[in-house]
């Protein structure tokens, strides 16, 4: 299992980042918790349609759950789709990565 979590930066202390599509960038997780990377938000500054592009970028990173603060109703299918899971969380990433690990 590769986790995703929205964050506001690239730090471990980050906030959780509320867009979850328009995430600035992904921290990477394995099961156990321990980090795998960042991966910054190509399709941040996209106009329309961000969250086909970032499903299938997350995807493509073998990501199989992903924590935002909000999954909207256009993301949400797109990540099923694809075999993501996801969950609505807020506060600091390494909070949020504990909590998902146990």
């Amino acid at each position: 299992m590769k986790i995703a979590i929205a964050a506001t930066s690239s730090e471990i202390d980050a906030q959780v980042d509320m867009r979850g599509a328009r995430a600035s960038c992904y921290l990477l997780f394995d099961q156990q918790g321990e980090p795998l990377g960042v991966l910054d938000n190509p399709f941040l500054q996209v106009g329309r349609g961000a969250a086909p592009k970032v499903a299938f970028f997350l995807s493509d990173k073998e990501v199989t759950l992903l924590a935002a603060g909000e999954v909207g109703p256009k993301f949400a299918p797109e990540l099923e789709q694809r075999g993501i899971k996801y969950v609505q969380k807020s506060g600091l990433v390494s909070d949020v990565i504990k909590e998902l690990i146990t």
